[in-house]
């Protein structure tokens, strides 16, 4: 169903399935999985890896769900299913590894993992009869790129966004995984 390139590894990639698992693949052993991610419940329409933290992805499914996974584990590290509609698209912040949006049927969602791992910190409805489908951080601006069923593109300027110095590596995710991490089985 999607694809994605490791960001540093290009040998190395991701690919998401219609039954909803996630197999890291090596285009040197194509004969086999080095690795199967299973969390979702329906088909994954797209997995991406985070642009910082080199060992952290995200993906969704129409399964309603969002899930950040770490590369070396193969069960979900944290799981979003903020409504019940098919998640499409989902994208990282190319400014910030603790930044993402979310496109689903009826809505599109800003999550800030700094802020909160439980609510989205922007959503923005779609209107009756229109459903979200896919979605793009402009790299150069702060701007979020919508595109819907109508085959409409809208841009949405996003204010107050932190800066790449700001960001840096995204000591965010490494305290959310350090933290999961610690925490009894």
């Amino acid at each position: 169903m999607c694809f994605s390139f490791h960001p540093k590894d290009t040998n190395i990639y991701l690919a998401g399935t219609e039954e909803g698992h996630i197999h890291k693949c090596s285009c040197s052993y194509n004969e086999q999985y080095l690795n199967t991610y299973r969390g979702h419940k329906g088909p994954v329409y797209k997995v991406t890896w985070n642009p910082f933290c080199h060992d952290v992805f995200l993906s969704c499914s129409a399964d309603w769900g969002v899930i950040i996974w770490q590369q070396e584990n193969v069960k979900p590290f944290l799981s979003f299913y903020p409504t019940t509609s098919v998640v499409y698209d989902v994208a990282w912040s190319p400014k910030s590894s603790y930044i993402f949006a979310a496109a689903n049927e009826n809505r599109v969602e800003i999550w800030d993992l700094h802020i909160s791992t439980l609510d989205p910190l922007i959503v923005n409805t779609a209107n009756p009869g229109i459903k979200f489908t896919t979605i793009l951080f402009a790299k150069q601006t702060d701007c979020l790129l919508v595109g819907d069923s109508d085959g409409q593109v809208s841009v949405y300027e996003l204010r107050n966004m932190p800066t790449a110095m700001e960001s840096g590596r995204g000591d965010i995710i490494d305290t959310l995984l350090g933290s999961k991490s610690n925490q009894p089985a």
